[in-house]
């Protein structure tokens, strides 16, 4: 499966901002986007159900470490496509 596209990530990000605002998650923009690339991206994923938090997992950790070093950059996914940036 494809990478989604930037009007697919805008319009993930957009319908998840009012849980966050209305929530009070304690959530910059960085963080939204990326719960929304997880939700996009395995929400059409053909791995199996019970690898998907796994693989979720590997998304944080990388995100995390992009974060501490913004210098870096970005491993390919296990798919073998870049991720979004």
């Amino acid at each position: 499966m494809g990478e989604p596209s930037d009007d697919e990530m805008m319009r993930a990000s957009a319908a998840l901002i009012p849980f966050v605002r209305r929530w009070g998650l304690p959530l910059n923009p960085e963080n939204v986007a990326e719960l929304a690339y997880a939700v996009l991206v395995h929400s059409r994923s053909l791995l199996p159900m019970e690898e998907i938090p796994a693989a979720v997992e590997r998304q944080i950790d990388e995100h995390e470490e992009q974060a501490r070093h913004p210098y870096r950059s970005r491993p390919a996914d296990p798919a073998g496509s870049e991720r979004l940036a």
